[in-house]
């Protein structure tokens, strides 16, 4: 529509300004390089008219679950008023509302219907280990189903799969490949609560940080930080219990939110300082943010956590574990640009107890830490690079001093909205032991969409 309307007032331009044209007439380049920018800019506004359509279409969507929840509690009208009502011309029907799957409109029963979500993450590695067969191959990463809809004016329900492939590789060389469905979150979300508050109850990902909120396929590299993984676990901390956050009220009038979460101190068979599904619960987490916009097009992130947990199923064994995350993000003021940046890091500290293969219990201190830097080049490609160091918190057999650290640029080419390919190259230097190891890998990442399109954190792009 932008287009026609552009190419319908261009003539009438031109013509207006007919006397000037011919004084000072552009050439065909110059035409054709004004047409090219033009062209640009509506292309520029078509993508905000879409993402303003969507979010237009979620507010519909939730205004009308508050009005069946008020048209379900609302009292009988007196006699009079139903009498009037009776009487009086039939009201205009309603368009079908954006939940409604037939062209005749099914009402709200539509409106808690889930929307279904399909993900398909595909990659390959090359790495200069060439004798492992894990590395050197390409692999389905995970296929993920999501499922989401409201069941209540109060409450939405969050049901996500996942079928993830793991390569191992054993002793003498041969690998072992494994599928398996899980659940890798399962909740309820309260999110009317008084006073800014919310409850989720049951399996989620845990708000340690920004990355570890995350879900595979929305990372913004191939693969998650070292230092996440070494102390929360290859796929990052998700247990089940309850969350409860506030938006806390301030004389500065800024985003806070507090978030208090009291689950399983499992956290699921790969989290490496929770103790393990025979562990003492429960565990403690907390977490405060800050946002807050800092120009026309800027903001900036701030949070810190606090984990409190128990390492084995003796409560003697415990853990304490902080950490520190900021992001900066920055878009250019004119869309038609398609420039944007993002700086982001956490910090992770832990001192847990552990009881070490040579020297029995003992008390164990250890950091981690990650950054990036990327940036839109256009409006489908974003390239950016990684910094990653961590030591372990949880090995019972390598040294205090062992760390593991690497340097990853990579670049990103959205196809369309629901398409996205990446490669990234890693170099990666290790010491385990009195071991000094290096790597240099190369990942292919391929990820497919289809479906409602859920809604991923902001500061992930598309």
């Amino acid at each position: 529509m932008l287009r026609w309307i552009i190419g319908c007032a261009l003539p009438a331009v031109y013509c207006a300004g007919g006397a000037v044209a011919q004084e000072r007439a552009p050439s065909t380049d110059q035409l054709l390089e004004q047409l090219r920018r033009l062209n640009e800019r509506v292309e520029g506004l078509e993508v905000r008219h879409e993402a303003d359509q969507q979010r237009i279409l979620n507010l519909e969507a939730r205004l009308q679950q508050i009005e069946d929840g008020a048209t379900d509690q609302k009292q009988q009208k007196p006699d009079t008023e139903r009498q009037t009502a009776e009487t009086s011309p039939p009201a205009p029907k309603a368009p079908p509302g954006p939940f409604d799957l037939s062209a005749s409109g099914l009402g709200a029963a539509n409106a808690y219907n889930p929307q279904m979500t399909v993900f398909i993450d595909t990659g390959g590695s090359l790495s200069s280990k060439g004798s492992n067969k894990a590395l050197n191959r390409f692999n389905l990463r995970e296929v993920e189903l999501d499922l989401r809809a409201a069941i209540s004016p109060q409450a939405d329900g969050v049901l996500v799969l996942a079928i993830p492939e793991e390569i191992e590789s054993g002793p003498d060389g041969d690998i072992e490949i494994s599928r398996s469905l899980e659940i890798e979150e399962a909740f309820v979300n309260f999110h009317t609560f008084p006073h800014d508050t919310a409850l989720k109850f049951g399996k989620f990902r845990s708000p340690f940080g920004r990355n570890n909120l995350l879900h595979t396929h929305d990372l913004p590299q191939v693969t998650r930080p070292l230092a996440l993984q070494a102390f929360l676990g290859p796929e990052g901390l998700s247990s089940t219990g309850a969350s409860f956050s506030w938006l806390v009220p301030n004389p500065w009038d800024q985003y806070v939110e507090l978030t208090a979460e009291i689950i399983n101190a499992d956290g699921g068979e790969e989290a490496p300082i929770l103790g393990g599904p025979n562990a003492d619960n429960p565990a403690l987490l907390t977490h405060l943010k800050l946002f807050r916009d800092v120009a026309v097009t800027s903001s900036i992130e701030a949070g810190a956590t606090y984990l409190y947990t128990h390492t084995t199923e003796d409560h003697e064994f415990d853990a304490n574990v902080f950490g520190l995350d900021a992001a900066y993000t920055w878009t250019h003021p004119d869309p038609g640009k398609f420039r944007s940046f993002l700086l982001q890091g956490e910090v992770y500290y832990a001192r847990n107890d552990l009881v070490h293969a040579w020297f029995g219990p003992t008390r164990n201190s250890s950091l981690g830490a990650y950054a990036f830097a990327q940036y839109q080049l256009d409006r489908d490609w974003y390239v950016g690079l990684r910094g990653d160091y961590t030591e372990f918190p949880n090995s019972a057999s390598r040294r205090s001093d062992d760390w593991d650290a690497a340097f990853s640029p990579y670049l990103t080419w959205y196809v369309t909205e629901f398409l996205r390919l990446r490669i990234e190259y890693q170099h990666r230097l290790r010491e385990i032991v009195g071991d000094h190891d290096s790597e240099e890998a190369l990942s292919l990442q391929l990820t497919g969409v289809f479906g409602s399109h859920p809604a991923h954190p902001y500061w992930v792009h598309r």
